[in-house]
């Protein structure tokens, strides 16, 4: 049966090496995107092997981002699922048991060549102007042969033998893609085991076959867990040629693969942490929302078809389930995309203006301040926000809008005083104090002041901002003026009144 007519089933294999970045998360989300729209099923499977970098507290760290994100897997470590284990660490025994099938059928072979050794090979070919290829030195050497050094203490891990014709990639993205005889030579599908590994197989009298390593193991995995789709980045397809050889050597039906855009900085370099490849745990610790991330994300690469018409109104704000509803390969592009901070900052913006004010206030409570959390109720708290949600692209953003309206008494600085210097100023600020006098409402404030004094826009605005906040600009005054209360407001200009006599004007 091929892959395609079979239930759909991709998978999500991250190294735990550190957090899930930015990266790592569009390639689960193009996967789990196509498994919900296609009622599939998405594996999460830990490719732990790399021994000296991969650790349980980095899994537990991308597990954990995994969530926050909310695409948890079907199938996986903690969910558990018919083709487990899910960590590769606890699959050895599996990829042992295929190298020596491989070996057996004479398609891989024991190399004995050093790091060392095979670093001055690829210097010398490179001299000559050749590909860097393995130049097959220990493929001449007989099983018998090679079995009898490891016996005697030598070291070796398996070469698979690469067969001399080409190798076709039919890509859901790409197209067909030939990797020509020559572009791959024998590579490693084992390396050689540890001095404590070969100690070990004397005792059991077992020879060992080495440590899997990624090309070798990924196919393993792929095929046992009956991927039918493999859903990864353009950076991969170096891999693939090998991968696929090894499909063809054990004669296994081979999944669709769909390579993906590369994605570049603002700068049109590559991605790196100066433009945006960071950490999806970075980006929510500063207040990026996870449904505006993952919207984002899925737009670095694929577009949704003609037609769709999201809730918010907007072509390119979707919510998850949405983009899970029209989601497809055929939407995915070749050319690279492009990673502008600045549009996701505007789209998570919008998701914030989005929320009502009781969603607002619950995702921005863990980012305010206590002095902000103490000053205010939740319901005062929930209209301090509506008004400066047009302030703010992240949550993280709240306390430094929120500032100014915190305490009483201001910190006016002289480019701030000389504005009560002018006539003008002085009779607005005149105007205000005795307006505060009354129980006249604080909405029209504004108004009823530039009524008295018979001035308007910045002659009036200005001064009455700058002596109730000591900023030049922000939200409706009106409201502005409604949410300090009369009280506060009194309290300001007070002090604004004790500094101005103190610094003559």
């Amino acid at each position: 049966m091929s892959a395609t007519s079979k239930k759909v089933r991709v998978r999500f294999a991250p190294s735990p090496t550190g957090y899930l970045h930015v990266g790592g998360v569009r390639t689960l989300l193009f996967n789990y995107l196509f498994a919900k729209r296609m009622g599939g099923t998405l594996v999460l499977r830990i490719e732990d092997t790399d021994q000296a970098r991969s650790t349980r507290a980095s899994e537990k760290m991308v597990l954990e981002d995994i969530a926050q994100l909310g695409m948890s897997p079907d199938e996986g470590p903690l969910q558990g699922g018919p083709h487990a284990p899910y960590r590769q660490s606890d699959r050895m025994a599996i990829y042992s048991e295929h190298a020596r099938k491989l070996l057996e059928q004479d398609q891989a072979y024991f190399c004995f060549c050093t790091a060392e050794t095979i670093s001055q090979k690829r210097e010398a070919a490179l001299k000559l102007g050749r590909v860097p290829h393995y130049d097959g030195t220990c493929a001449r050497i007989s099983r018998t042969e090679s079995e009898s050094r490891i016996r005697n203490g030598e070291r070796a891990g398996l070469r698979f033998r690469v067969p001399a014709r080409p190798v076709v990639l039919e890509d859901a993205v790409r197209g067909r893609i030939e990797f020509a005889v020559g572009t791959v030579g024998d590579f490693m599908i084992t390396r050689s085991p540890t001095p404590e590994e070969m100690a070990k197989s004397v005792r059991t009298g077992e020879i060992d076959v080495g440590m899997p390593v990624y090309n070798f193991c990924c196919v393993i995995d792929d095929y046992l867990m009956e991927i039918t789709h493999v859903i990864r980045g353009e950076d991969h397809l170096s891999n693939t040629a090998r991968q696929l050889m090894v499909y063809e050597g054990f004669g296994w039906s081979k999944p669709v693969f769909a390579h993906t855009a590369m994605v570049l900085g603002s700068d049109r370099q590559k991605l790196s942490k100066r433009n945006g490849d960071v950490s999806a745990r970075d980006y929510l610790t500063k207040g990026y929302l996870p449904e505006a991330l993952l919207n984002f994300l899925a737009l670095l690469g694929w577009w949704p078809p003609q037609g769709v018409q999201p809730k918010s109104g907007h072509p390119e704000v979707l919510g998850l389930q949405e983009l899970a509803q029209v989601f497809d390969l055929s939407g995915l592009q070749k050319a690279p995309a492009v990673f502008d901070m600045q549009k996701l900052a505007w789209m998570n913006g919008f998701y914030i203006k989005s929320m009502d004010k009781l969603e607002r206030l619950k995702q921005s409570q863990s980012f305010l301040s206590e002095p902000v959390l103490k000053r205010w109720s939740a319901d005062q708290l929930a209209e301090w926000l509506d008004m400066l949600q047009g302030d703010v692209s992240t949550l993280g953003e709240w306390n430094a809008q929120l500032e100014p309206y915190l305490d009483e008494a201001l910190k006016w600085t002289p480019e701030v005083l000389v504005q009560f210097q002018s006539e003008s100023g002085r009779t607005v600020l005149k105007a205000l104090e005795t307006d505060l006098e009354t129980s006249a409402p604080l909405k029209e404030l504004p108004a009823r002041v530039g009524k008295t004094t018979g001035f308007k826009g910045k002659n009036l605005f200005m001064p009455l901002r700058l002596a109730v906040t000591a900023q030049s600009h922000g939200p409706e005054l009106g409201r502005v003026f409604e949410l300090l209360g009369r009280e506060v407001m009194k309290h300001r200009l007070n002090e604004l009144q004790i500094v101005l006599k103190r610094q003559g004007v």
